[in-house]
């Protein structure tokens, strides 16, 4: 805390304190939405000045108001979020390990990489890379047994379209910084097909597209919606959604959808009932189909001919002008809830942060783990320890999908694996006051950039920080004999991350309580995928004038590698099943109640759970190896509150590619041949998708007293209705699944917090005549205990824009 010392300190608190209570009153007069408890309010407000005024001249003269933050009390808020110079197993790839790779690949004559920016489809280029995890035999010998450190390698994607046979090419490349060979990736046969490459800016036609549409039909296309494809000034139709249709083995062809919007905030609330389908063979491409007026033409003489014919009865549409107030756009308007601008409430930490963190490695109370991004899959936790003894290895996003319907050509197609968007780039832009609390510390991540040799860095792809929940972890309030009230409020620790995924926004939550539990959340925010509304269907609502959104499927996924004293645990069901027993009170009658049964899973079919309501059941992960006094073994419990299921029949469509979309749990033995459970190149050829994971699943191995995984899924259904626009909010869409301790502690753990009160009557002859409050030396939060630290993130990012916008 620092201090306001000097000549007039008291003049200074008092000062502070007068003006508090005249703001106070200020605000009073000005706020009519307090007026009921002002009087209460003022006086509070008035004595904790005073309090802190009278205590300050005439108890300690040592002590003044400082500004919230960190004090000599506190062991904690050592935060250095620097790039570690030694990097540890968990770290992601360095600046100077990605100029070791970047020599070293451009100046290996066997890979004959052309540098990005020069590459076309014909060329070999460098994809993408990031840290190639060691196995976890190695990294725990190393952390926990002292064996030597694994050497830290890249994982490398390279794009071989300049080979007798294009293909792809993963490679693990080392060891870093300065590598000296490499090898195949392990994990998946290589090459992988040319025709399964994930899409890149080389291979775009959409510019190339605009102009040749622009000859066959501008005209037309400006008369009806107001806007020009090419030399369009700040009135454009342009491309909206690129659906690829997988329909092609070919190496050299691919086909997909193009639709086309009017190109305003947002651009994809304003379609237009246009669109192609288009063969694509590198970079030359052929129109097969045009959408068109809710028809389907088969060359540009139809479309014309029609067009000519219905001219006057084709519906137009507006192109929307600019403006504050301009429906579907994202900026305020209507009337205020509040006729005066108040501002939202806030916590403080009024000691300063209570947690360290060091590189990429964070300590709070009793909890320690690694944070990494994955350019792949996103956020991952490691080496997640609870007093000293580790609950998981690994917790880790493997798949964020969305699966729409729709009556047109093109939204049969508008199936959505977001890995192929890379989570990890798309991790960025946290606004402080509303993506995360101000007090929040940010990390940020370097990601190897193929367009040149200066890492991509994004400033802030994490968020740390305290919250509290303003819910009881606990509380109880006796009223026998022995009357006492005894309460904690729930304060956990969040590490937050928002990946942007096209047009959803994905708010993923890891958090850990003072309980030793641990809470994984995803909620969903953004801008709905809206098509032009043609009549009623079954699929949407028209939500606004020839605006439908359409129905679809949100699927998550992670990987939860367990281990529970250990790598040996098992996974068991707890089944809830009815229980009828005699009555001893009435003769021939019969008592209904529960019992659970435990039933031990042997196998990984066995473990591939589907959630029947008609059969409840608890699942729960446990070492067997240890038994407490009275036969107990310690667990973990997993706990799905995002359950949903995929109605798709089994083997159509896009299931294969997401098999795992059909357990809502599925524990499998633990693989180095089975990191993940989805790829990047999944959506080109889902009948044989690079990654299946049914087939996790299908060897059926024993579990019993092994190193085991949990893969869960989560997610929702969703109908958009006319309160999606112009964005979807998050109340509705939060989904969760928690890890809980079962018989893991001899008693609750958070039973050791000083955060907790404790109030006891205090009686004499009979008579109750106060209370003994305790609060284990935990000092009284008050209003002027300290000054909330000036906000001056305004200024922060006016100075450096692209810390909350794409920079130009």
């Amino acid at each position: 805390m620092r201090q306001i010392n000097g000549i007039g300190v008291w003049s200074i608190i008092v000062l502070f304190c007068l003006l508090s209570e005249i703001s106070e009153a200020n605000r009073r007069r000005k706020n009519v939405y307090s007026r009921t408890v002002q009087t209460n309010a003022g006086t509070t407000n008035r004595e904790n000045c005073a309090n802190i005024v009278a205590s300050s001249m005439f108890i300690n003269t040592n002590k003044s108001i400082g500004v919230c933050g960190r004090n000599s009390e506190n062991p904690y808020g050592r935060i250095n979020t620097n790039e570690p110079r030694y990097p540890s197993v968990f770290s992601d790839l360095t600046r100077k390990e990605m100029k070791g790779l970047l020599d070293y690949l451009y100046s290996s004559k066997e890979l004959n990489l052309t540098r990005f920016r020069n590459a076309t489809i014909r060329s070999n280029y460098l994809y993408l890379a990031e840290m190639f995890m060691p196995s976890k035999a190695a990294v725990l010998n190393y952390i926990d047994d002292g064996y030597s450190k694994p050497p830290r390698e890249a994982h490398v994607v390279l794009i071989r379209g300049g080979d007798p046979k294009p293909n792809v090419l993963e490679i693990v490349v080392g060891p870093l910084p300065f590598p000296n060979g490499h090898r195949l990736y392990p994990y998946r046969r290589q090459p992988i097909p040319f025709f399964q490459r994930p899409f890149t800016s080389i291979e775009s036609i959409s510019q190339n597209l605009k102009e040749y549409i622009d000859k066959e039909f501008g005209r037309p296309l400006y008369e009806l919606y107001g806007g020009n494809l090419i030399n369009c000034g700040k009135k454009c139709l342009d491309v909206g959604l690129f659906a690829e249709v997988p329909i092609s083995k070919n190496d050299e062809k691919s086909f997909a959808w193009y639709s086309f919007n009017q190109n305003s905030e947002h651009k994809l609330l304003r379609p237009v009932d246009f669109s192609v389908y288009v063969e694509i063979n590198f970079k030359m491409f052929k129109i097969l189909k045009i959408w068109f007026n809710g028809r389907l033409f088969q060359n540009w003489k139809q479309v014309r001919d029609f067009y000519m014919r219905n001219k006057q009865r084709i519906k137009k549409i507006r192109f929307p002008e600019e403006s504050d107030n301009i429906s579907l756009s994202m900026r305020r308007r209507g009337q205020p809830p509040f006729s005066k601008p108040l501002r939202n409430p806030s916590q403080i930490s009024p000691d300063g942060k209570r947690y360290n963190i060091k590189g990429r490695q964070v300590k709070y109370m009793f909890w320690k783990f690694d944070i990494s991004m994955s350019i792949f899959t996103g956020p991952r936790l490691f080496d997640i320890q609870f007093k000293g003894q580790r609950i998981a290895y690994e917790i880790s996003i493997q798949e964020l999908t969305s699966f729409y319907s729709g009556y047109k050509p093109m939204e049969h197609y508008f199936n959505f694996f977001d890995v192929r968007l890379l989570l990890g780039l798309q991790s960025k832009y946290l606004e402080p006051g509303v993506d995360c609390p101000i007090d929040a510390t940010y990390i940020g991540s370097y990601f190897v950039d193929r367009g040149s040799g200066i890492p991509i860095y994004n400033a802030r792809s994490f968020c740390v920080f305290e919250l509290n929940t303003a819910m009881p972890l606990r509380r109880h309030h006796s009223e026998s004999s022995h009357r006492f009230y005894e309460g904690m409020v729930s304060v956990v620790l969040t590490v937050r991350t928002i990946i942007t995924a096209g047009n959803y926004d994905y708010i993923i939550d890891y958090m850990f309580y003072q309980t030793g539990a641990i809470e994984v959340k995803v909620s969903a925010s953004g801008v709905i995928i809206a098509t032009y509304h043609g009549g009623q269907n079954p699929y949407s609502f028209e939500i606004s004038e020839n605006l439908m959104g359409l129905i679809h499927q949100h699927l998550y996924h992670f990987k939860v590698d367990m281990d529970i004293k250990g790598r040996n645990n098992r996974f068991e069901t707890l089944d809830i099943e009815n229980d009828v027993v005699a009555s001893n009170e009435k003769p021939n009658s019969k008592i209904h109640q529960i019992k659970f049964a435990r039933k031990l899973k042997a196998t990984e079919k066995q473990a591939a759970y589907k959630h029947n309501f008609q059969q409840p059941k608890l699942l729960v992960i446990s070492n067997n190896d240890i038994k407490d006094r009275f036969g107990n073994t310690p667990g973990y419990r997993i706990l799905n509150t995002g359950l949903t299921h995929n109605i798709r029949p089994p083997g159509t469509g896009n299931e294969l590619g997401i098999s795992w979309s059909n357990y809502q749990v599925a524990i499998t033995k633990r693989k180095e041949s089975e990191p993940v459970s989805s790829s990047i190149y999944q959506h080109t050829n889902p009948e044989q998708p690079i990654v299946r994971f049914q087939d996790f699943i299908d060897d059926d191995e024993n579990i019993v007293d092994q190193d085991i995984v949990a893969w869960i899924t989560m997610g929702f259904y969703h109908i958009p209705t006319k309160e999606d626009l112009p964005m979807t909010h998050t109340p509705g869409t939060v989904q969760s699944f928690f890890l809980l301790p079962f018989n893991y502690f001899d008693e609750n753990p958070a039973m050791s917090s000083r955060n907790a009160i404790r109030i006891d009557p205090i009686d004499v002859k009979g008579e109750t005549k106060s209370v003994k409050v305790e609060r284990y030396g935990v000092r009284k939060a008050n209003a002027c205990s300290c000054i909330p630290p000036k906000n001056y993130n305004d200024k922060v990012i006016m100075d450096d824009p692209c810390l909350v916008v794409q920079c130009l």
